[in-house]
């Protein structure tokens, strides 16, 4: 499925940035309590894709908020520079 960043828009008018940012951070608390739960053997890797899922669609809200455009030519600059260090590691 591709990103409605109309759709994000729509969800931080109804819920508002502030309210959204916050939930940002509460399900960055979950996804490191599912690792957390998972890493003692109580967790599976449903809750951490679970979670995974609710803070990857938060960030993408929050990169709405702050600059779409800009987030993703952030997304590839980062990821060419990792490119560039597992070139350097030989592992590709």
């Amino acid at each position: 499925m591709k990103t409605d960043v109309n759709f994000y828009h729509t969800v931080i008018e109804t819920f508002g940035a502030p309210a959204q940012v916050w939930m940002l951070v509460e399900q960055c608390g979950e996804v490191l309590n599912a690792l957390a739960k998972y890493r003692r053997g109580r967790g599976s890797k449903e809750d951490i894709i679970s979670q995974l899922a609710c803070v990857h669609i938060m960030v993408e809200q929050i990169a709405c908020l702050f600059g779409w455009d800009d987030f993703e030519a952030e997304k590839v600059r980062k990821l060419q520079r990792l490119h560039k260090e597992i070139d350097k590691h030989g592992s590709v």
